[in-house]
């Protein structure tokens, strides 16, 4: 019976170590003893330069979840991959890794009612921010965060202007922490 394991591998090198993980399953002839191979990842959503870029972000960087059923031989190919250092969860006396519970993996795989498939944005301000304008016509201005516009990425900045407060819509790149 197939069950999950997570492998500890070199980091900044998982996906590189799948692949070699894949061929070697191929040249053994072994698929039937192997399902998913998985480097978890998320999608994260920023704003660069005022442009909305999407990159891939590892959930576990140094690690590979695997669907394998477990036996001396599958154990044996796995650890043997270069770059792979060990089953993660493997007890020192017994050098049988443990398989990860099933609530763990369906959250990995999106099973999960709570956890999100889409690009999460990183918004890095909250309402009551002190924050400095960085360019435009309010440059060098220090105002508060008032408003959070996900959708748009932007944020609204309450800045005092002839001593009369004044909302401003602003990228989140256009602004800096005060206190930086």
């Amino acid at each position: 019976m197939k069950k999950w394991y997570a492998i500890h591998t070199f980091s900044g090198q998982e996906n590189n170590i799948k692949k070699h993980i894949e061929q070697m399953i191929e040249r053994e002839g072994v698929q039937d003893k192997f399902g998913q191979i998985l480097v978890p990842t998320r999608e994260v959503v920023s704003n660069v330069h005022g442009r909305r870029r999407v990159s891939k972000q590892n959930l576990f960087p140094a690690y590979i979840v695997i669907e394998m059923e477990l036996d001396k031989l599958t154990q044996h190919l796995v650890s043997t991959i270069n770059g792979v250092t060990h089953f993660a969860g493997m007890t020192r006396a017994s050098r049988v890794p443990i398989p990860l519970q099933q609530s763990e993996v369906d959250r990995l795989l999106g099973v999960d009612p709570e956890i999100s498939t889409e690009g999460e944005i990183q918004i890095p301000y909250s309402i009551g921010d002190n924050v400095r304008i960085k360019e435009g016509p309010f440059k060098d201005f220090v105002g508060v965060v008032d408003e959070i516009m996900e959708d748009k990425t932007k944020i609204k900045v309450m800045v005092t202007v002839f001593g009369r407060s004044t909302p401003v819509e602003l990228a989140f790149n256009q602004v800096e922490s005060a206190t930086a």
